[in-house]
């Protein structure tokens, strides 16, 4: 953006020397007054870089202009020129603030000088502001990242803690919805039978909009599905929302991937606010559904082996033998009716207790958490409490979970 110089003097050949032969060719946009009532209007409505004006002029002086600016508190750069210098006007000259007072006939060198000096102050100033703009831009941006980072953080404790599907999938999108400064957010499953987005956790939306579906094939959620692409829309754009029937004014759409396969998508939405979401609002986005992501399948996984639990349990509990297993950290996760009758325990308020802590027996304790090593022991004889002796045998399975039997000894 070009500077503006105001020239202001009455005289047509002062005017068109300083503009053809100095401003011009230093690129400045130049603006003509012949006298000082209309320099002080342009002064005042332009707003100039710097200001160039005689002071002997019809109608008002040189300093009359620049004491009536100072009046109305704009300050704008100015060089005062003048055929009769006098020690008493450059005083008033310097006191109203101008940068330099010429005494004609006007020198180009000297003059280009005087400009350059003068522009110099705002020159700098303008730097100056814009840095201090750019810092301050630069600072609020490292604040909102290590906003997001907190939360994030926070996030990815709740799915690495939690078991709670449903408490974790609304914390990311109540997450959502912060760190981007939306309005909405959901997180939309696949109903692979029906090929419809149905709502699994939402923030903001009513109870219309969290009960409807969304045709994979026929809704903007549905191509991310598809694409395994994340859509940012802005505010230049007006979408039929995914979930009603009014206008968004921007959204994100990110898909939630596991195994290679999309199996929902991660959105939040502007319905009122005219801001659009940046790429670093996608890419928070993208991370967001990666934890929802990890926390289904955690879920998953927690659900089949609690399945397979609940089977094992089935099976070993019409077991004649004794059956215990134990987890890696020596919790008890399966005791059958017939090892439970040998300790005499109850049915209830043993299964994630320590192992050591329901079976009293020391020897056949330490021969269930024995080290693994090459001297593992996997069967053994023991007498156990109630004056009988049983063998007992130890298969450690994979993950470390150790599985025991104990049969009595004939």
């Amino acid at each position: 953006m070009y500077e503006r110089v105001l020239v202001i003097d009455d005289s047509d050949e002062i005017r068109e020397f300083l503009t053809e032969y100095i401003l011009k060719p230093k690129e400045f946009e130049v603006l003509l007054a012949t006298n000082g009532v209309m320099g002080l209007e342009m002064a005042i409505s332009q707003q100039p870089d710097l200001m160039i004006t005689d002071q002997q002029m019809p109608g008002l002086t040189g300093l009359e202009v620049l004491r009536k600016l100072r009046e109305r508190d704009i300050d704008i750069p100015a060089i005062l020129m003048t055929g009769q210098g006098s020690e008493e006007t450059a005083v008033t000259a310097f006191r109203l603030g101008i940068r330099d007072y010429i005494i004609k006939p006007i020198d180009a060198d000297e003059l280009s000088e005087s400009i350059d000096n003068a522009l110099r102050e705002n020159r700098l100033k303008t730097e100056r502001d814009q840095l201090v703009q750019q810092l301050m831009e630069s600072n609020s941006q490292l604040q909102r990242r290590a906003q997001e980072l907190n939360v994030l953080y926070g996030v990815g404790k709740s799915v690495s803690s939690s078991l709670d599907l449903e408490e974790v999938l609304h914390r990311v999108v109540e997450a959502a919805v912060y760190v981007v400064g939306a309005e909405e957010g959901s997180l939309m499953l696949l109903d692979e039978e029906r090929g419809e987005l149905y709502i699994r956790a939402s923030k903001n939306l009513d109870s219309k909009a969290q009960s409807m579906r969304k045709r994979v094939t026929d809704s903007l959620a549905g191509k991310v599905l598809q694409t395994k692409r994340a859509i940012a829309i802005g505010s230049d754009s007006q979408w039929k929302r995914t979930h009603t029937a009014l206008l968004v004014k921007s959204l994100i759409y990110v898909p939630l991937i596991l195994q290679n396969k999309a199996i929902g998508v991660l959105g939040v939405t502007n319905q009122q606010q005219v801001t659009s979401f940046d790429s670093n609002d996608t890419r928070a986005l993208s991370a967001l559904g990666g934890y929802a992501t990890i926390a289904i399948n955690n879920a998953n996984m927690y659900n089949a082996i609690e399945d397979e639990r609940t089977i094992l349990s089935a099976i070993v509990e019409q077991d004649n033998d004794s059956v215990l297993v134990v987890d890696a950290g020596g919790r008890v996760l399966i005791l059958n009716a017939a090892a439970r009758a040998i300790f005499n325990l109850a049915a209830d308020g043993v299964i994630g207790q320590a192992v050591a802590a329901v079976i009293e027996n020391k020897p056949l304790v330490d021969f269930i958490l024995q080290h693994e090593s090459e001297n593992l022991s996997e069967k053994t004889e023991l007498l156990l409490d109630n004056g009988r002796t049983y063998t007992a045998k130890l298969a450690i399975v994979e993950g470390g979970s150790r599985f025991v039997s104990l049969r009595e000894k004939q």
